[in-house]
């Protein structure tokens, strides 16, 4: 069985690593040297299995959410806003060049933890054959 965290990780942490948008499993903690101003974090939401007529197992879709938290003065401009939309884009693409699906694109979640930060969900499937 595939590791999907580990998939994750290494797809967020390849294109993104270079600035400095760390991401993280679960919460974030501190990171040294980690840009303030944007980080990631992502969390499993579901393993499930289909079954066919003889009540094999064939197919397994892990499902993950990524939530993309930025600075919440950000979009007070055109060039932050720009910045957002560059940086979701950015994540979609790495999940789906690693073989995830993303069928719902991005949702705006506002200030979920009350911490300064606006958060894109994000929501992603990635099928294995088992």
């Amino acid at each position: 069985m595939i590791d999907i965290r580990g998939k994750i990780q290494l797809a967020l942490d390849t294109a993104l690593y270079t600035d400095k948008v760390f991401s993280f499993w679960n919460r974030k903690v501190e990171v040294e040297g980690a840009n303030p101003d944007e980080y990631i974090v992502y969390t499993l939401s579901g393993n499930d299995s289909d079954s066919f007529a003889d009540d094999t197992a064939l197919v397994k879709s892990h499902d993950a959410t990524i939530r993309y938290y930025y600075r919440d003065t950000l979009p007070h401009t055109s060039t932050g806003r720009n910045k957002i939309k560059n940086r979701e884009k950015q994540i979609i693409d790495a999940l789906k060049n690693s073989g995830f699906e993303v069928p719902n694109g991005v949702f705006d979640a506002g200030d979920i933890d009350s911490v300064g930060f606006f958060v894109s969900l994000i929501d992603c499937q990635y099928w294995e054959v088992i």
